[in-house]
């Protein structure tokens, strides 16, 4: 099983950092669910054929801003595959996320959630400290205020 679930992303990255746009449709099961959420923002298709526009999209995107990554197989078993990301953006190495990739009896995945975060910084960051108060003032501050405990 895990020399399957290390094959299987290795191929999902290098599905990732070659654009492969096609080949997400040997990957989906016909009935499959794609969840990506990027700093907040949620794409969601369900579906091989809308996986495959939205994956496509995607792959333009990662183009555009010049986004590599290597995965790493966190955890697996017969139907689940976890695996962490680390990715440069536009030539800077601190994206990175989480996958959890759910698959049917046949290894096709039904169900792909991705969590990421293209420029997360420490807590201590001033720059974070700004973004999380222009975004969520009252989070920000609820969060500031714990760290003077």
């Amino acid at each position: 099983m895990l020399e399957h679930a290390h094959a299987f992303v290795a191929e999902a990255q290098r599905m990732t950092n070659e654009r492969d746009i096609d080949g997400i449709r040997k990957v989906f099961a016909a009935d499959g669910r794609w969840t990506v959420t990027i700093d907040g923002a949620v794409i969601s298709a369900q579906g091989i054929d809308e996986i495959h526009r939205g994956w496509a999209a995607m792959c333009r995107f990662m183009a555009a801003r010049r986004m590599f990554v290597t995965k790493s197989l966190v955890s697996a078993d017969e139907h689940t595959i976890v695996n962490e990301w680390t990715g440069q953006v536009a030539g800077r190495s601190n994206a990175r996320g989480i996958e959890v990739w759910q698959l049917d009896l046949q290894g096709k995945v039904t169900n792909q959630r991705l969590y990421g975060f293209l420029d997360p910084r420490p807590d201590s960051s001033a720059l974070q400290g700004l973004r999380m108060l222009a975004s969520y003032p009252r989070t920000a501050l609820a969060f500031a205020r714990t760290r003077r405990t």
